[in-house]
């Protein structure tokens, strides 16, 4: 899950990111997209509290239904301007409006659309709802600080925390290990090495959220700007009594 703007409105997208290795499926050329408008929804398009107990459920029902009678492939869902979004591929289309009419029956409290239409590329699981490179980015981070905080870690307590980027050329890594030694990193290693030209950073700081995203679209971008790419970070767990 992660979030980002839509139509200039702020959004949270979940998706299966092992899709991205076997799509497009031949045999699912279809997209059914399911839409659920929210009943009450705060300034930013989101659902008051009392209302996630039955979007999970219209979740539930509605998974379970087109995974069993279709075959569907559930792969993402959105939740903006006052809605959520649920998206499949399939093959199989016949029974998808009797499925719709006993869903809203079965949730007549909220209005739900839905429609069909052939997408045998999967361009609306790349271009819609895969991550681009920097909600990648976070997604990866949020994941180690998840780690973290779950081994009893106290991000606001400085410490040093490697990254390990990777280069195409040897003059690109020098080039880029002279840049960020201006941004608070120390060069551990990236002066031998065989290709790809690896290079290791060192620096001191908190592991919130916050600065973590800060240091890595850093690096991201100065990767990118020398042709060479990040390949994440690593930290002690520091507890509070460390």
């Amino acid at each position: 899950m992660y979030f980002c703007y839509l139509e200039d409105m702020p959004a949270f997208i979940s998706v299966d990111l092992a899709g991205a290795g076997v799509a497009p499926l031949q045999g699912k050329p279809y997209l059914i997209e399911v839409a659920v408008a929210l009943q009450s929804a705060d300034a930013d398009g989101f659902p008051e509290s009392q209302e996630w107990e039955v979007l999970e459920a219209i979740e539930d029902v509605l998974v379970k239904s087109f995974e069993a009678g279709l075959e569907a492939l559930f792969v993402g869902k959105t939740l903006n301007c006052g809605r959520r979004g649920f998206y499949f591929y399939t093959g199989e289309t016949l029974l998808v409006a009797q499925m719709m009419d006993e869903l809203q029956q079965q949730f007549s409290s909220h209005a739900i659309v839905y429609q069909v239409k052939e997408d045998p590329a999967w361009s609306i699981y790349f271009d819609y709802l895969y991550p681009d490179e920097e909600s990648m980015l976070r997604i990866r981070n949020n994941r180690l600080l998840q780690q973290l905080e779950e081994q009893g870690d106290q991000s606001y307590i400085p410490r040093k925390i490697n990254y390990l980027l990777y280069f195409q050329d040897r003059a690109d890594r020098a080039a880029a290990a002279k840049v960020v030694q201006g941004h608070g990193f120390v060069v551990e290693d990236g002066s031998t090495g065989a290709f790809p030209y690896r290079l290791c950073l060192a620096k001191i700081s908190k592991a919130d959220e916050e600065t973590i995203y800060a240091d890595t679209e850093l690096l991201r971008q100065l990767a990118r700007q020398y042709q060479g790419e990040l390949d994440g970070w690593k930290t002690q767990v520091i507890r509070e009594n460390d």
